[in-house]
């Protein structure tokens, strides 16, 4: 595998909603800083198509641990409700993001699947040499979202109590 294509698998255990209320947060990217604004600083729609629509598209800005942001598109490429949430992603890094959602007790399991190839000029040329530091950051934002997304849920489900 080249020094810059990288391929992360994680579960997230969302015991705080449904695989469908779970499905709701995930297929809008304009939620991201909402509930994962450690890492997603800005997120911006570039089409009118509509939320959780497929082709729907939007320019994100995010930052791990590591000192430099991404910028990319995130492109909406499968959606079923309740079970899959698919995206592509293209600028910094061209990449897959796939979401698969299973009811698991009263909340969700997430099957996280992240394939990335990293672009960005300078990161590009850097991953052979920090390749494992790529990978650690990747790792360091992972949790964050996991927490992130719980929380959201349950302040979502406060508010409209």
């Amino acid at each position: 595998m080249p020094s810059n294509v990288f391929r992360f698998d994680e579960s997230w255990h969302i015991p705080e909603g449904t695989p469908q209320e779970v499905w709701e947060v995930l297929s809008d990217a304009e939620l991201l800083p909402l509930w994962w604004g450690d890492v997603y600083k800005d997120v911006v729609p570039l089409d009118r198509k509509g939320k959780a629509t497929i082709g729907s598209r939007a320019r994100a800005r995010a930052r791990g641990a590591l000192p430099y942001e991404l910028n990319f598109i995130i492109e909406a490429a499968e959606l079923e409700p309740g079970r899959l949430v698919v995206v592509k992603t293209l600028g910094d890094f061209d990449g897959l993001w796939r979401a698969e959602l299973s009811p698991s007790g009263t909340g969700t399991h997430v099957q996280l699947t992240w394939q990335v190839t990293v672009l960005r000029p300078i990161l590009k040329f850097l991953a052979p040499l920090l390749r494992p530091a790529f990978a650690w950051n990747h790792r360091w934002t992972t949790p964050r979202g996991e927490a992130g997304l719980r929380r959201y849920l349950i302040e979502k489900k406060s508010r409209s109590a």
